[in-house]
């Protein structure tokens, strides 16, 4: 089992309305059983954690984890990446 320093940090990312959506959705008993791949978690938890949410029919919760979580173990966040010039007055 994986130590809370591993474990995504749920409750930055996500309303505590987006919070309880989510347990409720694991929590249901006719709710999908989806399995996570620890290593892939741990190695990219930007695609694990949003392929997972996806899964469970929560699309929206799965787009915000995969751009605001790390893509890689050491990375920054998806959204984090951009590189494009900003476009806003003055820029």
């Amino acid at each position: 089992m994986t130590g809370a320093t591993t474990t995504p940090p749920l409750g930055k990312i996500l309303t505590a309305d987006e919070v309880a959506r989510f347990v409720a959705r694991v929590a249901y008993p006719t709710s999908p059983v989806v399995l996570v791949d620890e290593e892939l978690a741990l190695a990219a938890p930007a695609r694990a954690y949003g392929d997972w949410r996806g899964a469970l029919g929560l699309p929206d919760l799965a787009e915000k984890a995969r751009t605001l979580l790390p893509a890689t173990a050491g990375g920054c966040a998806a959204a984090d990446t951009d590189t494009a010039p900003d476009s806003g007055p003055g820029a």
